[in-house]
């Protein structure tokens, strides 16, 4: 016998199957259990959050659906009305249990929750930080909501969701929290590296000349491109970390746009299949070669008088004995 709250569970994914919202999906954590969910929800179309892919836990009770659910953020997005460590969302009927109503199912609150990301309350923001970036720094919060965005495709895709893998998300300080530095604290400064005036010249008139075409060649890069110091001092770390970083930046590119697929074969292989089948193809459908016989000398006759047409043809078969079939194929 199932409980009561099992049937009713089993009810509400049987409906969502049959009227599954735009952007919703959830699914049971595992076959033996349907009190732990998983669901996937897309940001709106023509909203800050359009493309973006959110993963969220469910976890139900015997006591659905006297009570809601719990609902959390497994891709925690950086909005006003989400809580940052633990990622639970701010819906009144979720947290006020005087709110909650039975009638409400599991597709209602997956769509309330997608129309929280687009139209946050800033009445009651769990999230202070996102809260204020979004009335005093209106244009950074845009950018931290496309970050978020980005990378729940990222993860979506199966790669990092940051392309600096040794760092986690980083939030901007608004300006009104910004601490100015006084003077009297004392700092560590980085280290300070010497440079000839003739290598300080070349740097920054390099720096400051602009390109008059895409063609034109960048002359600070065309004076430094041998001289391996001057371009870690420009460039900040190696020529061949650069070189990584960018080849690790086109796979994940790649692997997020098009997925991965397998290489090419090489033409040197793909000539060398091709030999190999035409080989196979001669061995089978080709009769082996016969070597020529040895020619045999006719005993001697007796002498009679013959034909001039004989003595021709005695002399062709002479002739196309001695052939050899192998000097006739090169021909």
């Amino acid at each position: 016998m199932y409980s009561r709250a099992h049937l009713l569970i089993e009810k509400e994914y049987k409906k969502l199957l049959e009227d599954q919202p735009w952007g919703i999906e959830a699914i049971p954590l595992q076959d033996d259990s349907v009190f732990e969910w998983v669901a996937k929800v897309k940001g709106l179309r023509d909203s800050l959050w359009d493309g973006g892919i959110f993963r969220l836990y469910i976890k139900f009770d015997e006591h659905y659906n006297v009570r809601p659910p719990e609902v959390c953020f497994h891709t925690i997005p950086f909005h006003p009305n989400v809580e940052m460590i633990t990622g639970k969302p701010c819906v009144d009927f979720l947290d006020d249990l005087s709110k909650w109503k039975d009638s409400y199912s599991l597709s209602f609150i997956l769509v309330t929750i997608q129309h929280l990301l687009s139209n946050p309350n800033l009445d009651s923001p769990v999230n202070q930080e996102a809260a204020e970036m979004m009335l005093h720094s209106p244009k950074a919060y845009k950018q931290m909501v496309l970050d978020c965005v980005t990378a729940s495709q990222r993860v979506e895709a199966g790669v990092t969701p940051h392309q600096d893998l040794e760092s986690r998300v980083r939030f901007a300080t608004p300006d009104t929290q910004r601490k100015h530095y006084t003077g009297t604290a004392r700092t560590a400064n980085p280290a300070v590296t010497r440079l000839s005036f003739d290598d300080y010249h070349l740097t920054w008139s390099g720096i400051a000349t602009s390109k008059p075409t895409l063609e034109t060649p960048n002359p600070l890069l065309e004076a430094i491109k041998d001289r391996p110091g001057l371009q870690k001092a420009h460039l900040g770390i190696p020529q061949e970390e650069i070189e990584d970083q960018m080849k690790r930046q086109l796979e994940e590119h790649n692997a997020l746009m098009y997925g991965n697929f397998k290489m090419k074969v090489n033409l040197e292989e793909e000539k060398a299949a091709k030999l190999a089948k035409l080989n196979r193809m001669k061995k089978i459908y080709l009769p082996p070669r016969l070597s020529p016989t040895p020619s045999i000398q006719p005993p001697p006759i007796k002498e009679r008088k013959e034909e001039p047409w004989e003595d021709e043809v005695d002399n062709l078969v002479e002739w196309s004995s001695k052939l050899d079939a192998d000097e006739i194929d090169e021909v």
